[in-house]
């Protein structure tokens, strides 16, 4: 029987002293109730926030203070912020009412802000995964496609529905972190973009052409590949002059069908890497939430500094408000500065109370892809 995992979670915002708190003011406070947890447990917050090390499995330790009862509190600058609950490893998370592990929380950390919870049980090994979704329409595996320099990955194909009359593929769409786009059951974390259901319906609307997905897998070294560097070039030579070819060959795609990439996080930087590396065969880029600056890194000033001229790649760039997306703005922000000085054909869009989540990137694929496609029939 499955244990119950949450009895109560309540949110109290305190009035602070005036309506733009400085840091000093803002304070973030846990009282989290664990029943039968050991007192020498290490309960643990981990989080977006950049003062805790971004998603380090144990950002916040909290007290026992006796009665199951264990508090902490976190002075923070004011912040959109993302949290869960651990043991101090990401093995053993907070468990819901279906012995489920919990969705990321999310919080505006601004004044005195209080945040109480009730946890019954935590996940193990034996733990299973909630899956949300399902697929739509034909996904085909590939199976595990090996290049040189590179891991092997598996690769997915999903078929877009026939039109009436029959028409041919008209577009192709190559997305990273092909496990999280189509199949809730491979996602890494039970959700999946839903691309699959994008891609039906506006097919079937007739708002979009027959488009064929092309979904590679990321790899154990996906930071390597998906950045900028010797491994990033390999990965996105593969993709473009290897891989992509040889599917649309299997899948009788005609010449010259435009095609588009698209990712997100590092997924988008690669995105946008891949149509910098090869504009001939990348037709526009769809980068979400994409980490060009993150952490000391930022993308547009290695851009400037070797001179980059630009190209006629229409980008789409987007971000969220919540969490790791706050600390990706500024990444983003300097991209579209010298994407504005290089006169390069793009659009940025910033989705208030987005988080950086395969769900939340999948609710704006209908308007990337739209976009997208004016972009396409205006060329």
């Amino acid at each position: 029987m499955r244990q119950l995992a949450f009895l109560g979670c309540a949110l109290f915002w305190m009035a602070c002293a005036g309506p733009n708190p400085s840091s000093s003011d803002t304070l973030l406070s846990f009282t989290v109730v664990a029943p039968g947890l050991s007192p020498d447990s290490s309960l643990c917050v981990a989080g977006s926030a950049k003062a805790w090390g971004p998603w380090q499995p144990c950002g916040l330790t909290l007290t026992c203070m006796g009665d199951d009862r264990w508090e902490g509190t976190a002075p923070l600058s004011p912040q959109s912020l993302e949290y869960k609950f651990t043991l101090g490893a990401w093995a053993h998370e907070a468990l819901d009412a279906e012995g489920q592990k919990r969705p990321n929380a999310a919080l505006k950390v601004e004044g005195l802000v209080h945040v109480q919870d009730t946890v019954l049980a935590w996940s193990d090994a034996n733990t299973v995964r909630r899956v949300v979704g399902q697929v739509t329409g034909q996904l085909d595996s590939l199976g595990m496609h090996e290049a040189e320099g590179l891991l092997p990955r598996e690769v997915w194909v999903w078929t877009p529905p026939q039109t009436e009359p029959p028409t041919p593929i008209g577009r192709v769409l190559v997305m990273q972190d092909g496990q999280n786009v189509v199949d809730p059951a491979t996602s890494n974390f039970g959700v999946d973009w839903g691309v699959d259901e994008v891609l039906d319906s506006l097919v079937r609307a007739g708002a979009l052409p027959r488009t064929l997905l092309i979904a590679a897998a990321c790899t154990a070294e996906r930071s390597e590949e998906y950045g900028p560097g010797r491994r990033g070039a390999r990965y996105v030579d593969w993709l473009m002059t290897e891989l992509v070819p040889d599917i649309c060959g299997q899948y009788n795609v005609p010449e010259d069908v435009p095609t588009t990439v698209a990712g997100a996080s590092m997924g988008g930087l690669i995105s946008f890497i891949a149509a910098e590396r090869h504009p001939d065969l990348v037709d526009a880029a769809i980068c979400m939430s994409p980490a060009f600056g993150y952490a000391g890194f930022n993308y547009a000033d290695s851009l400037k500094a070797c001179g980059w001229g630009g190209h006629d790649v229409p980008l789409w760039i987007d971000n969220g408000t919540v969490g790791l997306e706050v600390q990706l703005q500024p990444g983003v922000d300097e991209m579209e500065k010298l994407a504005q000085v290089l006169d390069l054909d793009h659009v940025v869009k910033v989705y208030d109370g987005a988080k950086h989540f395969e769900s939340d990137w999948g609710l704006r694929m209908p308007q990337a892809l739209g976009w997208v496609e004016s972009s396409l029939s205006r060329d």
